[in-house]
């Protein structure tokens, strides 16, 4: 026997009316998680951006992202680039240079896009060498020196990469591995030398091991105009410097056991002065 079926014409104007609005309300919750979603990714807050083929300041340029763009991140390299989908195409944008509201790749400079690793030489259970008197330790001065440094690059928006920011060890195997494996753009290795606790040298020296670093070392042993005496440019067989195939330089800035050379070493005069000299070659380098 089939059952009969009653249909209340009287409400179905309501209930057709609840099922619009459930579906009305359904659509709304996921327009604002996908709006949530679009907010969420990062935006273009420079004037433009470079997508690259690859993750590197020379590789070609598919075309520029505008301001105001939202990217979709699909992966990131060790350097800092990442990998992100605009317009159809995908390709690498230098991730640091995302929020530089004045960058424009056109008329920016050519470091904007560089990945240089700045190495404050020794740290934690490494003291480096001492001064005369042995109160005062090259890990402490070559970490002062390198961070001024660094931010004298970062202010030039060029993707910096410390080997260290804080009182550690770090081996001289990390800092090279750290360089090659992230293609940097250049190596800048910061040190203070000795004269074996006699104090009987003074002056500051540039270091170099590979042809692919004579530029860099010329430039900024060139630039400097510096209160003690410059020792120039010399080949230096050092493991971070002859381990490196990235173009690598390491400077010498003072001898620690001079009492001459430790009042500019602990000067931050001294410091501030090395570090605008530095910043302003390697600029010169990178836009020759």
């Amino acid at each position: 026997m089939m059952k009969q079926i009653w249909i209340d014409f009287k409400n179905a104007p309501f209930k057709i009316w609840l099922i619009r609005g459930i579906i009305s309300v359904i659509l709304l919750i996921l327009l604002i998680i996908e709006l949530a979603r679009l907010i969420s990714l990062p935006k273009v807050e420079a004037e433009s951006l470079n997508l690259r083929n690859a993750p590197n300041d020379q590789s070609q340029i598919i075309e520029q992202i505008p301001h105001g763009q939202h990217l979709k991140i699909i992966k990131s390299s060790e350097n800092n680039w990442w990998y992100v989908k605009y317009n159809n195409h995908e390709g690498w944008i230098a991730s640091w240079l995302l929020d530089q509201k004045d960058y424009n790749p056109k008329h920016s400079n050519k470091m904007a896009e560089a990945t240089i690793v700045i190495d404050p030489g020794h740290g934690g259970s490494d003291s480096g060498t001492l001064s005369a008197n042995q109160q005062y330790m090259e890990k402490t001065y070559t970490l002062k020196m390198a961070d001024k440094v660094a931010s004298r690059l970062k202010n030039l928006n060029a993707n910096v990469i410390m080997t260290r920011d804080s009182d550690k060890y770090i081996s001289l195997g990390q800092r090279t591995r750290l360089s090659n494996n992230i293609k940097a753009d250049l190596f800048v290795s910061f040190h203070f030398d000795s004269a074996n606790g006699n104090g009987s040298a003074s002056g500051f020296g540039v270091y170099k091991y590979h042809p692919n670093a004579d530029g860099i070392a010329n430039t900024v042993n060139d630039g400097f105009d510096l209160p003690l005496h410059s020792r120039g440019v010399s080949m230096g067989d050092y493991y971070v410097l002859r381990e490196n195939k990235q173009p690598a330089i390491l400077l010498e800035m003072g001898f620690m056991d001079s009492d001459h050379d430790l009042q500019y070493i602990r000067s931050n005069s001294y410091q501030e002065t090395v570090a605008n000299q530095v910043g302003h070659s390697i600029d010169k380098y990178f836009n020759k």
